[in-house]
């Protein structure tokens, strides 16, 4: 007796492949762009220098300048978070204390790289506008890592998180509560001292306030 197979994926045509080999490289030089003079002074047509691209592609594919800006950052807040490694062997074997440790000092310092303080100064800069940067910045930078950081509280119900916890809020907070002091120095451009001992210190002092709500508290 014959079953019916399942239906095989098309094969990816030559040009289909050129297609996105050139959407990859749009992506990949409006990430280096951005996170080397922001987004007020992003040039799409620099990208499709280098690209090889066109305006029609860029239509095609991104919509407009801001879809575009919108894929670049998501992929550079993407990248961020896979090398943090949060849904791997080690974030699994750690407790969560130490995995939000690991997780947050990892985010702080890319929040603390020169293209995250220039793209961060240039979306305040240009939310008064209408080029939707900053919306671009909120949901496909900030939010992406929201969610992973909620994903690894998730993952810990209901043994180290409460399971009425909302797990993308608290992310959110702790977000925001991580940006305090040092980054906001470094953020205006005053001369603050950002190293491995005032990142420690921060995640320290705000998982202390954190963790006894959620269900947990840090090992001593």
């Amino acid at each position: 007796m014959s079953y019916p197979t399942a239906m095989a994926d098309p094969p990816v045509t030559a040009k289909q492949r050129a297609a996105q080999e050139r959407c990859d490289a749009m992506v990949r030089h409006a990430r280096t762009q951005i996170m080397a003079v922001g987004v007020d002074r992003f040039s799409v047509n620099e990208v499709l220098r280098l690209a090889g691209g066109s305006k029609a592609t860029l239509a095609k594919y991104f919509g407009d300048r801001n879809g575009l800006i919108a894929a670049a950052i998501r992929e550079e807040a993407l990248c961020a978070m896979a090398g943090l490694n949060l849904d791997g062997d080690q974030a699994r074997a750690e407790p969560l204390d130490n995995a939000l440790a690991r997780a947050l000092s990892g985010v702080l310092r890319f929040y603390l790289t020169p293209g995250s303080l220039a793209l961060y100064r240039a979306v305040i800069s240009a939310a008064t506008g209408s080029n939707g940067a900053a919306e671009a910045f909120y949901l496909h930078g900030h939010r992406v890592i929201v969610a992973a950081i909620a994903a690894l509280m998730e993952s810990r119900k209901p043994h180290e998180v409460r399971t009425d916890l909302d797990s993308a809020d608290v992310a959110d907070q702790l977000l925001h509560a991580i940006r305090a002091g040092a980054y906001e120095q470094a953020l205006i451009g005053l001369d603050a001292t950002v190293d491995d001992a005032a990142i420690a210190a921060r995640i320290t002092a705000t998982l202390s306030l954190v963790l006894p709500s959620i269900g947990t508290a840090r090992s001593a």
